[in-house]
C-alpha cells in the first residue's frame, strides 16, 4: 500500500510540475487562453486524486489507484511535448501567413511606386501644357486681346484641375486599397471605402497592411460565395481619441449554403491586375492570386489581426447578424 501511495504522490507532483511548466510555456498567449489550455492537466490531477479519495467505493481500489497514478506519470511526461508541438505548428502557420502579408506589403509599395511614377509623368504633362497656355495668355495681353487672354486663362485652369481619386493620405494603405479595389472589381464586389488614414500614423506599415489586407481578403472571399449583384463591402477606418478603428462589413452566405458561386468565379484567372494601368505595357502591376478554395487562411489571418491589436492595447470583434458579417478592430496608435 505504501508503494501505491508513493506512486500516487509522485504522479500528482509530476502533474503539478508539468502544469507549472505549461503555464510558463504558454506565457505568450492571452491569459484566458492559457487558463483554458491548462484545463487538461487540471483534469488529470483531479482524475488521479479521485482514484485515492474515492477508495471506499472501489472493491480493488489499489489496482485502480495504481493504474491512475501510472497514467498520471505518463501524462505529466507527454503534456509538455503535446503542447509544444501544437505551439510549433501554430507558429509555423503564423510565420507563413506573415510572409504572405509581407509579400502583400511589397506589392502595395510597388503599386505606390507605380502611382508616383504616373503622378510625376502627369505633373510633367501639366507643367508643359500650363507653360503653353500661359505663353498664349502673355501673347494675348501684349496684343490687347482680352477675349483670347480669358480663353487661355480658362484653359490653364482646366489643365491644373485634376481629380482626387486617392483613398486616404497614408501612401501604403492608399496603394493597398487601390489594389484591393481592382480585385473587388474583378470579382463583381462593390467596395465602399470611407478611409481617413493619416500619413503619420504610429502603427508600422507592415501591421497596417496586415490589418487592412486580412480584413478585406476575408470579406472578398465571403462575397464570392454569393451570387452576382449581392456582393458588397463597406469599409470604415478613422482615428478615434488616441485609438484607430477599422470596421469592415460584408454579406455572408447562409450556413450550409452551396459554394457553387465561389467555385465558378475562381475557375477564371485569379491574378489581380490594376486595370487602370493597362494603358502602357510597362505600367502594369500584378498581384499574387488568392488561393483556390474557401477561406484557406481565414483563421490564421484573424489570429494575426488579434495579435496585432492586443499588442497595441486593442480588441478584435467579429459579429454576424441578419446575414451581415462585421469585423471591428480597435487599437491604440
Amino acid at each position: 500500500m505504501n508503494v501505491v501511495y508513493t506512486l500516487g504522490a509522485v504522479s500528482l507532483g509530476a502533474l503539478v510540475i508539468s502544469t507549472v511548466y505549461l503555464w510558463h510555456l504558454l506565457r505568450e498567449l492571452p491569459l484566458a487562453r492559457r487558463a483554458v489550455n491548462l484545463l487538461m492537466p487540471a483534469s488529470q490531477i483531479i482524475f488521479v486524486a479521485s482514484a485515492f479519495l474515492l477508495r471506499p467505493h472501489f472493491a480493488a481500489w489499489e489496482a485502480v489507484a495504481l493504474l491512475a497514478a501510472a497514467m498520471g506519470v505518463v501524462c505529466a511526461c507527454l503534456n509538455p511535448l503535446f503542447f509544444r508541438s501544437l505551439l510549433d505548428a501554430e507558429r509555423a502557420g503564423i510565420e507563413a501567413e506573415r510572409a504572405t502579408l509581407l509579400e502583400d506589403q511589397v506589392a502595395a509599395q510597388e503599386h505606390y511606386a507605380l502611382l508616383m511614377r504616373r503622378t510625376q509623368a502627369e505633373g510633367d504633362r501639366v507643367r508643359t501644357e500650363l507653360d503653353a497656355e500661359l505663353a498664349q495668355v502673355e501673347a494675348a495681353l501684349v496684343a490687347r486681346d482680352d477675349a483670347a487672354a480669358l480663353t487661355h486663362l480658362a484653359g490653364a485652369a482646366e489643365v491644373v484641375r485634376t481629380p482626387d481619386d486617392r483613398f486616404c493620405e497614408h501612401p501604403v494603405v492608399d496603394a493597398l486599397l487601390a489594389a484591393k479595389a481592382a480585385w473587388c472589381a474583378e470579382e463583381g464586389v462593390e467596395l465602399d471605402a470611407d478611409a481617413t488614414v493619416p500619413g503619420d500614423l504610429a502603427t508600422p506599415d507592415v501591421e497596417l497592411c496586415a490589418l487592412f489586407a486580412n480584413a478585406l481578403d476575408n470579406a472578398v472571399h465571403a462575397c464570392t460565395a454569393l451570387p452576382a449583384g449581392e456582393r458588397w463591402i463597406h469599409l470604415h477606418a478613422h482615428p478615434a481619441q488616441g485609438y484607430f478603428l477599422l470596421e469592415v462589413e460584408n454579406p455572408v452566405a447562409p450556413v450550409g449554403a452551396s459554394a457553387g458561386h465561389a467555385h465558378a468565379d475562381r475557375a477564371a484567372n485569379r491574378r489581380r491586375v490594376d486595370s487602370s494601368s493597362t494603358s502602357s505595357p510597362s505600367a502594369q502591376t500584378t498581384h499574387p492570386a488568392a488561393p483556390a478554395g474557401t477561406l484557406p487562411r481565414h483563421g490564421l489571418g484573424l489570429a494575426i489581426m488579434r495579435q496585432i491589436v492586443e499588442r497595441r492595447d486593442g480588441d478584435l470583434a467579429c459579429t454576424r447578424e441578419n446575414g451581415v458579417f462585421t469585423l471591428s478592430a480597435l487599437w491604440k496608435d
